[in-house]
């Protein structure tokens, strides 16, 4: 609200809402609730939702820090807790200790078996890089494959490690958000 108090014609109606009481309000854009600068907006469970407060982030050591990446089905696996039942894979990030050497890194996510791909491109770290968001962005896919339930296991596999050195050392983040 503009001013402190809603009006119609010029007579006031209903004053502004404060933590003391009741009135009018404006809602919250997702945009407002990531900035936590506003105390005279309300917000919605779905602005919540979309908001940065609303992701969930897992994030697994795939492989120790100093050993190289192989090429691997299945480096890693991540039980989906009830907390994510129903929510959206809607990040992902890689990254390496030791940058690979020649050629670039591709990791795939999967869930519940190397068939079932989460992403429709894969995350890649360029050689001479150590992280996946310096390389072509990874895209998740959004035919539902994307959705997770109590006890799927999402798992992490290693398609290439760079062709005169191997990457060494991996670390895999995901997000999740409700849809």
């Amino acid at each position: 609200l503009e001013t402190d108090a809603l009006t119609i014609g010029g007579t006031a109606i209903l004053a502004q809402a404060t933590a003391a009481g009741v009135g009018a309000v404006e809602l919250a854009t997702y945009q407002e609730i990531d900035t936590s600068e506003d105390a005279s907006r309300v917000m919605t469970p779905d602005a919540f939702a979309a908001s940065n407060y609303g992701l969930r982030y897992i994030q697994v050591i795939v492989v120790a820090s100093g050993t190289a990446i192989a090429p691997t089905d299945g480096y890693a696996h991540i039980h989906i807790p009830a907390g994510l039942n129903g929510m959206d894979l809607a990040e992902v990030h890689a990254e390496v200790n030791t940058a690979p050497a020649g050629s670039t890194a591709i990791i795939e996510i999967s869930k519940n078996g190397a068939s079932t791909q989460m992403l429709s491109t894969n995350l890649t770290i360029d050689a001479t890089e150590t992280g996946s968001d310096e390389a072509t962005a990874a895209v998740i896919k959004s035919d539902g494959t994307e959705a997770v339930a109590t006890n799927d296991v999402v798992q992490v596999n290693v398609t290439q490690v760079g062709s005169t050195t191997a990457g060494s050392g991996l670390i895999v983040t995901l997000g999740f958000r409700i849809p």
